[in-house]
């Protein structure tokens, strides 16, 4: 997310469009919320059905977090590469070994769920703003 463009050669056609910082970005983001929250979906129902809310919070952060963190890294190093190889690297030490803190899942956070929830949501808002402004600089800089 956010390095498509500089990938297919679309960048100068794409940055020429009317409105694409209120257009591009929001779309691209909704579409990568989309596809977390339909893959751990079975999860969210389950933690639903049970009531726990806050394991659901959890769960939420972690699938508008995921996103932010693709399309902000996408937007400032022109590649997928370094997205893939920190998931990698945030996947193995947080949600698979159970690391508090980093479980962006939630399921390793017990008591501290909710404040990582917000932890995550918060970086969820930092990633995307600075997305939308190093986006708004490319677009002024661009040839």
């Amino acid at each position: 997310m956010g390095a498509r463009e500089t990938r297919s050669g679309t960048r100068e056609l794409l940055f020429s469009s009317a409105r694409i910082l209120r257009r591009h970005l929001p779309a691209c983001w909704f579409a990568g919320v989309a596809v977390a929250m339909l893959t751990g979906i079975g999860a969210a129902t389950r933690l639903f059905l049970a009531g726990q809310n806050a394991s659901l919070l959890a769960w939420l952060a972690g699938a508008v977090f995921l996103p932010s963190l693709a399309l902000a890294l996408g937007i400032w190093s022109g590649s997928g590469k370094p997205y893939g190889g920190l998931l990698t690297a945030l996947w193995c030490i947080g949600p698979m070994n159970r690391t508090p803190g980093l479980d962006f899942t939630g399921a390793a956070n017990c008591v501290l769920t909710l404040h990582y929830a917000a932890l995550y949501l918060a970086l969820t808002a930092a990633l995307l703003t600075l997305a939308f402004f190093c986006r708004a600089r490319q677009l002024l800089y661009s040839d």
